[in-house]
Protein backbone atom coordinates (compact mmCIF):
# COMPACT_ATOMS: atom_id res chain seq x y z
CA UNK A 1 0.00 0.00 0.00
CA UNK A 2 1.85 3.31 -1.35
CA UNK A 3 2.12 6.05 1.34
CA UNK A 4 -0.22 8.74 2.06
CA UNK A 5 1.21 11.99 0.52
CA UNK A 6 -1.33 14.42 1.38
CA UNK A 7 -2.43 16.13 4.73
CA UNK A 8 -5.99 14.71 3.94
CA UNK A 9 -4.81 11.28 3.69
CA UNK A 10 -2.32 11.27 6.35
CA UNK A 11 -3.15 10.85 10.42
CA UNK A 12 -2.65 13.88 12.62
CA UNK A 13 0.79 12.73 14.08
CA UNK A 14 1.92 10.92 11.79
CA UNK A 15 5.20 11.78 9.85
CA UNK A 16 4.81 13.48 6.29
CA UNK A 17 6.90 12.09 3.37
CA UNK A 18 9.99 13.51 2.21
CA UNK A 19 8.09 15.41 -0.41
CA UNK A 20 5.31 17.02 1.37
CA UNK A 21 8.25 18.11 3.60
CA UNK A 22 10.06 20.01 0.82
CA UNK A 23 6.54 21.10 -0.43
CA UNK A 24 5.93 22.91 3.28
CA UNK A 25 9.20 24.46 3.72
CA UNK A 26 9.02 25.98 -0.50
CA UNK A 27 5.53 27.30 0.53
CA UNK A 28 6.77 28.95 4.09
CA UNK A 29 9.56 30.39 2.24
CA UNK A 30 7.36 32.34 0.10
CA UNK A 31 5.34 33.52 2.77
CA UNK A 32 7.85 34.66 4.71
CA UNK A 33 9.70 36.21 1.34
CA UNK A 34 6.48 37.98 0.83
CA UNK A 35 6.46 39.63 4.49
CA UNK A 36 10.69 40.42 4.22
CA UNK A 37 10.10 42.19 1.07
CA UNK A 38 6.79 44.45 2.14
CA UNK A 39 8.54 45.82 5.77
CA UNK A 40 11.66 46.35 3.58
CA UNK A 41 9.73 48.89 1.29
CA UNK A 42 10.13 46.45 -1.66
CA UNK A 43 6.60 45.38 -1.99
CA UNK A 44 6.13 45.64 -5.44
CA UNK A 45 9.06 42.57 -5.71
CA UNK A 46 6.00 40.38 -3.71
CA UNK A 47 4.41 40.04 -7.04
CA UNK A 48 6.89 37.27 -8.45
CA UNK A 49 5.73 35.24 -6.00
CA UNK A 50 2.59 34.59 -7.58
CA UNK A 51 1.87 32.72 -10.50
CA UNK A 52 1.37 34.83 -13.76
CA UNK A 53 -2.33 34.90 -12.94
CA UNK A 54 -2.25 34.75 -9.46
CA UNK A 55 -5.13 36.95 -7.47
CA UNK A 56 -4.80 38.62 -4.40
CA UNK A 57 -8.43 39.06 -2.51
CA UNK A 58 -8.66 41.67 -0.08
CA UNK A 59 -12.45 42.08 0.77
CA UNK A 60 -14.10 42.89 -1.90
CA UNK A 61 -11.59 43.91 -4.32
CA UNK A 62 -9.30 41.52 -6.26
CA UNK A 63 -5.98 42.13 -8.06
CA UNK A 64 -4.35 40.07 -11.13
CA UNK A 65 -2.29 40.39 -13.58
CA UNK A 66 -1.49 44.35 -14.08
CA UNK A 67 -3.59 45.01 -11.47
CA UNK A 68 -1.70 43.88 -8.67
CA UNK A 69 1.15 44.86 -10.25
CA UNK A 70 -0.08 48.41 -9.72
CA UNK A 71 -1.64 47.54 -6.42
CA UNK A 72 1.85 46.42 -4.98
CA UNK A 73 3.81 49.08 -6.28
CA UNK A 74 1.26 51.57 -4.80
CA UNK A 75 1.40 49.56 -1.39
CA UNK A 76 5.17 50.10 -1.56
CA UNK A 77 4.54 54.13 -2.04
CA UNK A 78 2.92 54.58 0.99
CA UNK A 79 5.30 55.25 3.24
CA UNK A 80 2.20 55.48 5.80
CA UNK A 81 2.23 52.20 6.08
CA UNK A 82 5.63 51.22 7.11
CA UNK A 83 5.76 48.84 9.94
CA UNK A 84 6.14 45.02 10.53
CA UNK A 85 4.00 42.25 10.04
CA UNK A 86 4.51 38.91 12.45
CA UNK A 87 3.11 35.71 11.17
CA UNK A 88 1.99 32.96 13.76
CA UNK A 89 2.26 29.34 12.60
CA UNK A 90 0.79 28.21 9.01
CA UNK A 91 -0.92 26.03 9.06
CA UNK A 92 -0.05 23.65 5.71
CA UNK A 93 -1.90 21.09 3.56
CA UNK A 94 -0.37 19.21 0.49
CA UNK A 95 -3.69 18.81 -1.54
CA UNK A 96 -1.63 16.76 -4.30
CA UNK A 97 1.88 16.75 -5.47
CA UNK A 98 1.39 20.30 -7.32
CA UNK A 99 -1.31 22.04 -5.36
CA UNK A 100 -0.76 23.10 -1.58
CA UNK A 101 -3.14 25.29 0.87
CA UNK A 102 -1.43 27.46 3.62
CA UNK A 103 -3.62 29.69 6.22
CA UNK A 104 -1.62 32.10 8.01
CA UNK A 105 -2.64 34.36 11.36
CA UNK A 106 -0.85 37.56 10.95
CA UNK A 107 -0.09 40.53 13.59
CA UNK A 108 0.30 43.80 11.69
CA UNK A 109 2.22 46.51 13.89
CA UNK A 110 2.42 50.19 12.00
CA UNK A 111 5.27 52.72 12.92
CA UNK A 112 2.86 55.23 13.24
CA UNK A 113 0.40 53.38 15.81
CA UNK A 114 3.67 53.08 18.04
CA UNK A 115 4.18 55.22 20.94
CA UNK A 116 7.65 55.50 23.05
CA UNK A 117 7.52 53.51 26.47
CA UNK A 118 4.35 51.93 25.80
CA UNK A 119 3.51 48.04 24.82
CA UNK A 120 3.29 47.76 21.02
CA UNK A 121 -0.01 47.78 19.85
CA UNK A 122 -1.10 45.88 16.47
CA UNK A 123 -3.26 47.81 13.77
CA UNK A 124 -4.97 44.46 12.62
CA UNK A 125 -5.02 40.75 13.38
CA UNK A 126 -5.61 39.26 9.72
CA UNK A 127 -6.01 35.56 8.12
CA UNK A 128 -4.31 34.52 4.73
CA UNK A 129 -5.52 31.67 3.12
CA UNK A 130 -3.02 30.73 0.21
CA UNK A 131 -3.44 28.32 -2.56
CA UNK A 132 0.02 27.36 -4.04
CA UNK A 133 0.89 25.49 -7.52
CA UNK A 134 4.13 23.99 -8.33
CA UNK A 135 5.02 25.26 -11.72
CA UNK A 136 7.16 23.03 -14.07
CA UNK A 137 10.31 24.45 -12.58
CA UNK A 138 9.65 23.23 -9.32
CA UNK A 139 9.30 26.41 -8.01
CA UNK A 140 6.44 26.77 -5.75
CA UNK A 141 4.11 29.98 -5.93
CA UNK A 142 0.79 31.60 -4.77
CA UNK A 143 -2.04 31.02 -7.05
CA UNK A 144 -4.64 33.02 -4.85
CA UNK A 145 -4.41 34.85 -1.79
CA UNK A 146 -7.16 35.80 0.17
CA UNK A 147 -6.83 38.23 2.96
CA UNK A 148 -9.30 38.30 5.64
CA UNK A 149 -9.21 41.33 8.98
CA UNK A 150 -10.28 39.21 11.77
CA UNK A 151 -9.84 42.30 14.77
CA UNK A 152 -8.42 45.64 13.92
CA UNK A 153 -8.63 47.37 10.29
CA UNK A 154 -6.40 49.33 7.74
Amino acid sequence: MAEPTTAAERQPGTEPDLAALRARVACLDVIDAIFRWVDAGEAARTVELFTPDGELVMGPSSFSGAGLTAAMRARQEESAKRGVHVPAASSFRLLSPTEAEARTYLHLYRQADQRAGTAPLPRAVTLLTDRFVKGENGRWLIARRVVDIVAGGE
